[in-house]
């Protein structure tokens, strides 16, 4: 059987750097990988983290959990700048830690954490399907260091559940400038010559349609027209929907599993 993705075009709402997975998966089956950074994450400042961090450092957490491969690098680095790895060390032998998905556990493991929770849905609404297996019992407190632009979602639902959610904001994304890969990626779209793009995140599609609306005016009607639009989970489908744009959603909330869905729709064709 050919490759399913031969001189097929594949782009992903991430940049080169954080994207050997994709790059490998869609040229191992033929295709053209584009990465398209949507957004730089700026750090807070190192004042402000050990701040912060002292404050957390006093209650004791029954559960710390990281969301994506981004909080986990960012945390980490700025815990090793301020000095504060065995004062971290010290918060995680006392409780246990979450991954939401693979790839998050697998940066979590390169830091030498032990990761004691992964749930079978990577998604938010897998952390919460987790919680309740685990039966969390109300007063329980976790910490998640995250993104400053993250929705309170998660956070209104442990609410509801008399689970003390902490929120450490380590980083705030801001949309990247328009660049060469952004106008090349615009004539692409508009000689009908990509075929599928996966969305990874609220924050990434709201970043694409603030860079589009600069390369492309009228870009959305171009994007329609694309074979295979890609949902890495709900909460990505939903920021999608809002624009009027309507992917199919990948049941593996994974790069891997969204680039398994397009070889999967492009195998019907």
């Amino acid at each position: 059987m050919g490759k399913i993705l031969i001189n097929k075009t594949i782009a992903i709402t991430r940049s080169e750097s954080n994207n050997t997975e994709f790059i490998r998966l869609v040229k191992q089956e033929g295709g053209i990988p584009i990465s398209l950074p949507t957004m730089k994450l700026i750090p807070i400042d190192s004042q402000q983290f050990l701040e912060k961090f002292s404050q957390f450092c006093s209650k004791q957490y029954h559960y710390y959990l990281f969301m994506s491969p981004n909080s986990v690098n960012l945390f980490f680095k700025l815990v090793r700048e301020n000095n504060l790895t065995p004062l971290l060390e010290q918060q995680l032998s006392k409780c246990d830690v979450i991954a939401i998905g693979p790839s998050t556990r697998k940066r979590l493991e390169s830091n030498n954490v032990l990761v004691k929770w992964q749930p079978s849905d990577y998604s938010t609404f897998g952390i919460l399907s987790l919680l309740k297996k685990l039966s969390v019992k109300p007063g329980t407190r976790i910490m998640i260091p995250r993104s400053g632009a993250s929705n309170s979602f998660l956070k209104d639902k442990l609410d509801s559940m008399s689970i003390i959610l902490d929120e450490f904001y380590i980083y705030y994304p801001q949309v990247e400038t328009s660049n060469q890969t952004w106008i090349d990626f615009s004539k692409q779209i508009k000689m009908n010559k990509v075929q599928a793009i996966i969305f990874t995140s609220p924050s990434a599609v709201r970043y694409f349609f603030s860079i589009m609306q600069v390369v492309l005016p009228g870009f959305k009607r171009h994007v329609n027209e694309i074979e295979a639009l890609i949902s890495i989970g709900p909460n990505t489908t939903r920021e999608l929907k809002s624009k009027d744009i309507f992917p199919v959603e990948s049941d593996e909330h994974t790069i891997r599993g969204t680039v398994q869905l397009v070889n999967r729709i492009f195998s019907k064709k």
